[in-house]
């Protein structure tokens, strides 16, 4: 950098190395302080900041929220329809537990029956 005589002179040399230190430093400081081009790229641009939604947006879309949950009579109708399915199914189990023992001794006292009959038949050839 090229200072002018007329400051040359007024300031003389150590003057002068002393404004050019200051000079220097704040160049530096300066260029360290500016952005880059990347930093400009990662900027949000006009049409970002259209694309946020605003605070009424956002009320607007916590109030659809809150349309939308279930009420606490609404979990109570729902756990009371769910309480009368358990009980229906557990009617049905019992009865279809009931039906099965009652098809298993009837398969049983059939089986005894041809049992005994084939016995029968053994004992009247065998033991004539």
């Amino acid at each position: 950098m090229t200072i002018p005589r007329v400051l040359r002179e007024k300031l003389g040399e150590d003057g002068v190395d002393a404004l050019l230190a200051v000079f220097s430093e704040v160049s530096l400081n300066t260029r360290t302080d500016l952005a880059t081009k990347s930093d400009i790229k990662d900027m949000a641009t006009k049409s970002d900041i259209k694309d946020m939604a605003t605070k009424s947006d956002l009320k607007d879309m916590a109030t659809a929220l809150r349309q939308e949950m279930a009420t606490k009579e609404d979990l109570l109708r729902l756990e009371a329809k769910l309480e009368l399915k358990i009980e229906s199914m557990n009617t049905q189990i019992e009865k279809s537990g009931k039906e099965n023992i009652k098809w298993m001794l009837a398969f049983a006292a059939t089986q005894v029956g041809i049992l005994i009959a084939a016995m029968g038949l053994m004992f009247k050839f065998f033991i004539k």
